[in-house]
This record gives C-alpha cells, structure tokens and sequence, in this order.
C-alpha cells in the first residue's frame, strides 16, 4: 500500500519528452475528441452543452482536487499550488464560459490555448512520470483544453473574429501584470513571468528575463494571427463567391 502511495503520490521524476509517455496520452485524447465530437453532433444542442460544461468541471475539480490534497497533507506551497499557471486558470474559466454560452469568452480563449495549452502539450514541463497523479493530470488539464476547444469550433460552431485576437492580446497582458504581483508576493513563477519552464520552449530563443517578456509580446502577436488567418480566409473566399455572384 505504501508503495503504491509512493509511486502515485510521492515525488517521482524520470519523464522523458517525445517518448511512450509523451505519445499515448496525445493520441489516446484524439481519438477520445474525434468519438465524442462525433457523438455530440448527433444530440440536441442542451445535451452538447451539458456534456462540455460537465466535462470541464472535472478538468476544474482535477486541480481544486491536488490544491486540497496538497493543503489536507500540509505540503501546501503557495509558490508553486495556487490555480495561477494559465492552464490551470482556464479550467475554471471553461465551466463559466460554457454555462452562460459566452461566445465572447470563447473568442478569447481559443488564442490562450492554442498559443499556450498547445505548448505545453508539445513541449511538456513535466517531470513526473507515469503512474503518478500529476502525470495523469497535466495530460487531462492540457489534452482536455484543447478537447473542449475543436469541441466548441465544430460542435457549436463558435466563430472566431479579430475583436476576439484583440481582447486576447489586452487580457494576457493584464494576466501578465497580475502574475508579475502574485510572483512577486509569493516568490513563485506562475505564467513563467519570472523565469522560463524547465522543459525546452519558444521562450528559450526569446532571450533573458525580462527581455523575453517583451519579445514573446512579438511572438504572441504573430501566434495569435496565425491562428486567427484560418477565419480570416474563409470569410475573404465567402465574400468574394458572393460578389462574384452578384454580378453575374
């Protein structure tokens, strides 16, 4: 029994990127999408909702669960356990988003997490390996964002408009200055605005701190259009079909 604690509870290392453990967790949430975006397509539009808000309350209760746990054993550290690294802070703002249908919250979250969830899932910060319970969340909290994500493009059929990239940029700089106080109240790193992740990432080849909080503003922005040239396209070619039609 003690040894099982150890290995799910205990400190663990040994996580190695781009292998085994790395691959199957991103190809098993795959598949899991495709099978359930394909069965929400074919329920009504209540029974698609509830299946997303109460898929994002477990993403929700898998990090308010380890805050507890960690607080319950008396391993509490506010440096490292608040719900402030950006990931974790959007599981609970996924529920809230879903509940009331904010397409406008939608709008903003879809650059937050295709310019970072998608990050964290290529290259992980993560040291943990299988089968302890940080393995198995970061790879629910990570995979799932992004789960809920195509789920909300194809299933709602949420648009995205440059308002939205806008607001994007206007809410990660303000969720930068608020990591900048909690980091500096708490000594911990959250949003990685004090130091970069252990693990390799687009932050390395941006300089040192704080230069790369300026020069990842550059890389964000270009993200964030990158993500954005897909709606962009479509409405041009739609537009353009229409004027096309009109003057025949």
């Amino acid at each position: 029994m003690e040894r099982w604690y150890d290995l799910v509870f205990g400190s663990s290392s040994g996580f190695q990127p781009f292998g085994l453990q790395h691959l199957i967790p991103i190809l098993f949430f795959i598949i899991m999408s495709l099978i359930w975006i394909q069965w929400a397509l074919k329920k009504e539009v209540s029974i698609q909702y509830k299946s997303a808000w109460w898929f994002s309350i477990s993403l929700a209760i898998a990090v308010i669960w380890w805050m507890a746990f960690r607080w319950w054993n008396g391993k509490f550290d506010i440096r490292e356990d608040l719900p402030f690294h950006l990931c974790n802070l959007l599981t609970l703002v996924f529920p809230i988003a879903l509940y009331f249908r904010s397409r406008w919250f939608f709008g903003i979250l879809y650059f937050w997490v295709l310019a970072g969830t998608l990050q964290a899932v290529i290259t992980p910060d993560l040291k943990e390996q299988f089968p302890h319970f940080i393995y198995f969340r970061y790879w629910w909290i990570h995979c799932g964002l992004i789960s809920l994500l195509f789920y909300g493009l194809i299933v709602f059929k949420w648009k995205i408009y440059f308002s939205d990239l806008k607001n994007a940029l206007i809410g990660a700089n303000v969720y930068l200055i608020f990591s900048l106080i909690v980091n500096g109240t708490t000594g911990g790193n959250y949003f990685f605005s004090m130091r970069k992740p252990d693990a390799a990432t687009m932050l390395d080849y941006l300089g040192p701190w704080p230069w790369y909080l300026l020069t990842g503003q550059f890389l964000m922005a270009l993200l964030f259009l990158l993500f954005y040239l897909p709606f962009y396209l479509t409405r041009r070619s739609a537009f353009l079909k229409s004027e096309a039609f009109t003057k025949i």
